[in-house]
């Protein structure tokens, strides 16, 4: 039991160190990056050409970190012009302004079929798979075999205990 309460401490006092005394590392410019540091994505340009019709209506933008603060308005020259990056998906709603909106109109890029050809084989691939609430059914089967693996080796891990305990018990018994 003394022996614990000594270690105990021991490591306590060691993390206290560790956590107390941080280790300052410093680089050289003389020696340059190896290229795994951090990378920062530039702004993109968004531009969609609407029409001079389209003049001063604007739109809000949603994207996967939020909604985009403020909105965003048509320019006197019919073009949205913003600076987009970092999301997977942009939603763009038109809002109730003060300039009218004017009715949609039939043009040929309404009425064209989508281009399969330009699609890589992953996003075909991707296309293909069951989901079940957007999750690949694969992931989900790995992960459902990952919990019952694990909760079989914490079963197993509590049998032998109880079993060891049980040994002891009897072999204390034999002693006597």
């Amino acid at each position: 039991m003394k022996h614990k309460s000594i270690k105990s401490i021991l490591l306590v006092i060691a993390m206290l160190c560790v956590l107390c005394f941080p280790v300052q590392v410093m680089a050289e410019t003389q020696q340059g990056t190896n290229g795994d540091e951090l990378q920062l994505m530039e702004a993109q340009k968004l531009e969609i050409q609407l029409g001079a019709e389209w003049a001063g209506v604007e739109f809000q933008l949603k994207t996967d970190a939020g909604l985009y603060p403020g909105t965003v308005v048509v320019g006197q020259d019919g073009v949205l012009r913003t600076e987009i990056g970092g999301s997977s998906t942009y939603i763009l709603t038109c809002l109730k302004s003060a300039v009218e909106v004017p009715e949609p109109t039939q043009d040929s890029a309404t009425t064209e079929k989508p281009d399969t050809e330009n699609q890589s084989g992953t996003e075909k691939a991707e296309e293909n798979q069951a989901t079940v609430a957007g999750i690949p059914v694969l992931h989900i089967v790995l992960f459902g075999g990952g919990m019952v693996v694990a909760v079989g080796a914490l079963i197993a891990m509590h049998v032998v205990k109880k079993r060891r305990e049980s040994d002891s018990a009897y072999d204390d018994d034999e002693d006597e």
